[in-house]
C-alpha cells in the first residue's frame, strides 16, 4: 500500500499549490484595479410621460440647473480637505494580516497603493510562467 501511495505521489501535477496561490494572488490585485474603473457606471432608462396639455415634468434636483430668486454675489470659501488631489490618484490599499502572509508566501512586497499593482502584476505573471514551463517539464519527464 505505500508503494501504492507513492506511486500515485509521482502521477500528481507538481507546483499546484504554487500556481494556484499565484492565480489567486493575481485575481486579487486585479480586482483591486477594477473597483476604481467601474466605480461609476450606471444604467439609465428613457421613461415617457403621459402629459396632458399644459402640463411639465421637472427634473430631478440633481439635474437641475441652481435655480435662485436672486443671484447670490458672494461666493463660499471651499475647505477642501485634498488639495491638489486628483480623480486618478493612487490609492493607499488596505491589507490585513492574511493578505500580507499570501505576498510573503510568494516573495514579493504587499502593494501599498494602486500605483505598485501593475508592477506586481508583472511579477506574478512571471512566476505563473515559470511554473507553469516546470509542470511542461515534469510532464515530459514523465511520460
Amino acid at each position: 500500500t505505500r508503494r501504492m501511495r507513492e506511486a500515485e505521489k509521482l502521477d500528481e501535477q507538481p507546483y499546484v499549490q504554487e500556481m494556484t496561490l499565484i492565480e489567486q494572488t493575481i485575481a486579487f490585485c486585479r480586482n483591486l484595479t477594477d473597483k476604481k474603473e467601474t466605480g461609476a457606471k450606471k444604467e439609465e432608462k428613457e421613461i415617457k410621460h403621459d402629459l396632458k396639455e399644459g402640463m411639465e415634468v421637472l427634473a430631478r434636483k440633481e439635474d437641475r440647473d441652481e435655480e435662485y430668486l436672486f443671484v447670490p454675489t458672494a461666493k463660499k470659501k471651499s475647505k477642501s480637505k485634498n488639495k491638489g488631489g486628483k480623480e486618478g490618484a493612487s490609492k493607499p490599499i488596505k491589507h490585513n494580516a492574511e493578505t500580507f502572509r499570501l505576498f510573503d508566501q510568494l516573495k514579493l512586497d504587499a502593494p501599498i497603493t494602486t500605483d505598485d499593482i501593475p508592477a506586481i502584476l508583472e511579477k506574478l505573471e512571471e512566476k505563473l510562467e515559470h511554473y507553469k514551463e516546470k509542470v511542461r517539464e515534469w510532464g515530459e519527464k514523465r511520460d
